[in-house]
């Protein structure tokens, strides 16, 4: 026989208030709860006797168990749609990396998405624990939760899926920014050692002082003009030399992790 609605004490009240920013699953003077706490919306539910409760308009009224059942149901498919437009979001950028094109504000924008993607973690999570003691409690609810826990715990894996891959991929793209950084500073690095040289000689030779170092001799130009250039060719053949050992030894790395592998 189906019961009539119960009116919210003050202790109660004061206990449900306390408990609203997470989901889970509390008791409090015999009652049994179920609160659902997501983007800043509560549904509280009540068991008691075999009958499900669902607080509305001030006041526990009784509910049935398809509209438990489908109240979990929407929650879940609410998640499911959010996940799947993040995953979406994520592969956008994946494969952005994989053409080569560069993100903007890649950083910035992973935070956000990896805060969105705990907030859902953060509920499935709560939601898959707080199921579960209700079932255990709650014999005649286990058989019709069994397939609602399943889907909140494949969800809870999808979630850790997505999140796993956008650390990885900020780790990537981390790495390649600091290789480019790198790299640049290398070359800068190897510009100005092939220039300071060049501008020691442009500057010791214009000075405006007598007795200067072939001064007088008629090919003194020619002489300096081929230096610079040697000093300029140098510079560049260690370069590519320098480049040229660091392939080298990338291959051989590679070479030697796969003969580990076999």
């Amino acid at each position: 026989m189906q019961k009539e609605a119960f009116m919210l004490d003050e202790n109660l009240k004061v206990f449900l208030q306390s408990k609203l920013s997470n989901t889970l699953y509390a008791e409090f003077d015999s009652k049994k709860f179920l609160i659902l706490s997501f983007e800043n919306e509560s549904k509280i539910f009540s068991f008691e006797e075999g009958q499900i409760y669902k607080f509305q308009n001030e006041q526990f009224t009784p509910f049935s168990l398809n509209e438990f059942k489908n109240e979990l149901k929407t929650s879940l498919e609410k998640i499911s749609a959010e996940l799947n437009h993040l995953q979406n979001i994520l592969e956008n950028k994946e494969n952005n990396v994989l053409k080569g094109k560069s993100s903007q504000n890649f950083f910035r924008k992973s935070f956000i998405l990896k805060q969105k993607i705990n907030k859902n973690l953060k509920f499935l999570t709560q939601l898959n624990e707080a199921l579960n003691l209700l079932s255990s409690e709650e014999e005649s609810l286990k058989k019709s939760l069994k397939f609602i826990i399943f889907s909140a715990n494949t969800l809870q894996k999808h979630a850790k899926e997505i999140l796993y891959r956008l650390d990885s991929l900020y780790t990537l793209i981390a790495s390649l920014k600091s290789e480019k950084t790198n790299k640049n500073i290398y070359i800068l690095s190897v510009i100005s050692t092939i220039i300071l040289p060049l501008n020691l000689i442009v500057g010791f030779f214009g000075m405006n002082t007598g007795g200067l170092f072939l001064a007088q001799n008629p090919y003194g130009t020619s002489i300096i003009t081929a230096f610079i250039i040697l000093i300029f060719v140098a510079g560049i053949w260690y370069y590519k030399r320098k480049t040229s050992q660091s392939e080298e030894l990338i291959l051989f790395e590679e070479k030697k992790s796969k003969k580990t592998r076999i």
